[in-house]
């Protein structure tokens, strides 16, 4: 008994990635394309797709047909996953430099964007704990990897689609303050080294 997936909630971080290099792939027969999207949504193999009626195909198609339509672009400001609880963090001083340089990083290209997504929400979101906030970085290849499996697309692209729209004016922002940080560590740096050059 197979489990369907009806509307954008019920997709992935990792299915959505998958789409994603289905959609920009070349595909000599559009059957073709139809059975690599059918086969990440439903989790069956190609081959076992192939065997099935082509009126059943067409009606899982049809079933399917939600990832034809935009994602809502709602921000969810927390979101669980099993018992853990997870907040999202989009105001630019709540992120810190070490933040950013990653967010940097993950984004530096379109191609490289989607399938870095659960990294960027790794970064982006921080556990709920018994005593607080966790820092973001707390077993963070453990949590993007939670992500990718486990969360959902939509509440993924929300935050990911804010953060580039605000990105531009950030990097505005932050790029005065890395530079400023960086000319901080410089002069300190010449500092020092005239300190060494003097005579003992």
């Amino acid at each position: 008994n197979m489990k369907i997936p009806k509307e954008w909630k019920d997709i992935t971080i990792e299915q959505f990635q998958e789409l994603h290099t289905i959609q920009n792939a070349e595909h000599e027969f559009f059957l073709d394309k139809e059975i690599a999207i059918l086969s990440v949504l439903t989790q069956m193999d190609s081959k076992e797709l192939e065997a099935i009626p082509k009126a059943d195909l067409v009606r899982l198609s049809t079933v399917t047909n939600f990832i034809n339509k935009p994602l809502s672009e709602r921000l969810h400001n927390h979101f669980r996953i099993g018992r853990r609880l997870f907040k999202v963090r989009l105001k630019a001083e709540q992120i810190s430099a070490e933040q950013f340089i990653l967010l940097n990083r993950y984004t530096e290209s379109n191609d490289n964007t989607i399938e870095n997504l659960h990294y960027i929400m790794a970064v982006l979101t921080n556990e709920v704990g018994w005593f607080g906030l966790k820092k973001f970085d707390v077993d963070f290849e453990g949590k993007a990897k939670l992500f990718k499996e486990k969360l959902s697309i939509e509440h993924a692209f929300a935050p990911s689609v804010f953060f580039f729209e605000v990105y531009k004016s950030w990097l505005k922002v932050s790029e005065t303050y890395l530079l400023k940080e960086a000319k901080k560590v410089k002069v300190r740096a010449e500092m020092e080294l005239s300190k060494m050059k003097q005579p003992q």
